[in-house]
């Protein structure tokens, strides 16, 4: 899922539950539950530069949104920036691939980290380019949900 679903996704579970010990750790694991819609992938022409500029445009328009969406909704505008935030980090995990295309998995497998990563591996069954349509209506959806709360 592109960091733009997450973001909006963290920010629709922060409005609706507008309190932070709740909302904080709902839009986080809000992050691992859009992963198991089928979705796109940052799979671009371009090579590291192709993915680097995609991810760029990925984060620049998750931000703007979070400002607009924390300005213009009913809940707390902190945590609806820190749920779309929450929701977006996970995936930091994945910078390394993304910029080198090493794998991001690497020593012990038992690791906490890399348990995570394999878990967050197995969830994204369907990683398809088709997915963009999924995204769109997921987008859609959450902002009119979004909006709907307020």
């Amino acid at each position: 899922m592109t960091g733009l679903n997450h973001a909006v996704t963290g920010a629709a579970v922060a409005t609706a539950i507008n309190r932070p010990l709740l909302a904080l750790p709902a839009a986080l694991a809000s992050h691992f539950f859009v992963d198991m819609v089928p979705h796109w992938d940052y799979k671009v022409p371009g090579g590291v530069n192709g993915r680097i500029k995609v991810m760029a445009v990925d984060l620049l328009l998750s931000l703007s949104l979070l400002v607009v969406l924390a300005l213009t909704v009913n809940a707390q505008p902190w945590i609806v920036f820190a749920g779309g935030i929450l929701a977006i980090s996970p995936d930091i995990m994945w910078l390394e691939f993304f910029l080198t295309g090493r794998p991001s998995i690497k020593g012990n497998p038992r690791r906490l980290i890399n348990k995570v990563r394999q878990f967050h591996m197995w969830i994204q069954w369907s990683e398809t380019s088709w997915g963009i349509i999924v995204e769109a209506i997921w987008f859609v959806l959450m902002l009119a949900l979004i909006y709907q709360l307020n």
